[in-house]
């Protein structure tokens, strides 16, 4: 009886006629959905990271000028730039808010060239598309706009003055998405 089974065993298969060897079109298809739904969820993991390192390099920068100008306010005083918009102008509106904050970020930057060891440290590590010297963005690309004081359009702060990054949508008066030197440090305004 064994050798039975042996020869049974190692006997070749016969294949089917009109059978060939491959994937039917159902296999295909549901191999074709599979890779869809992967690369779909990799898209969606790439703009989530991306959108993340952008938030974190955002509130770096707010928190290196935001220590940057506390020591300068603790050795020279408040610094005297104009402001933006107080609140007994009229509401802004954001092309004159973009006007403004790139004029604004850019005498900042002047202020705080002027003084090594503070632009050292508020400067550091920035990549070029952050800090090229005469201007400092956020990761999106809008100017930070220093806020000498509160504003009720723009944001208040509960030091008074504060960073403000426009966020992914670059609008400064759309608040929802814009983000504030004194929310990286988790002072809460009340």
């Amino acid at each position: 009886m064994r050798t039975a089974w042996v020869a049974i065993r190692s006997a070749p298969r016969r294949r089917r006629r009109g059978r060939q060897g491959g994937f039917t079109l159902v296999e295909m298809l549901v191999t074709v959905a599979v890779l869809v739904i992967v690369l779909g969820l990799m898209v969606s993991l790439a703009r989530y990271v991306r959108r993340r390192s952008a938030e974190d390099l955002t509130r770096r920068v707010l928190v290196n000028l935001h220590t940057a100008t506390l020591q300068y306010t603790r050795q020279f005083g408040p610094i005297n730039l104009p402001p933006v918009a107080s609140d007994s102008d009229k509401p802004l509106d954001e092309a004159t808010l973009r006007d403004r904050a790139e004029a604004n970020n850019r005498l900042f930057v002047q202020i705080m060239r002027g003084h090594k060891d503070l632009s050292a440290k508020a400067f550091r590590d920035l990549p070029l598309p952050v800090y090229d010297d005469a201007t400092v963005r956020d990761a999106w690309g809008a100017p930070i706009l220093f806020m000498p004081g509160m504003h009720k359009q723009v944001g208040q702060s509960p030091d008074g003055w504060f960073f403000v990054s426009a966020g992914p949508d670059r609008l400064y008066l759309t608040r929802d998405d814009n983000q504030y030197s004194y929310e990286a440090f988790g002072v809460e305004v009340r």
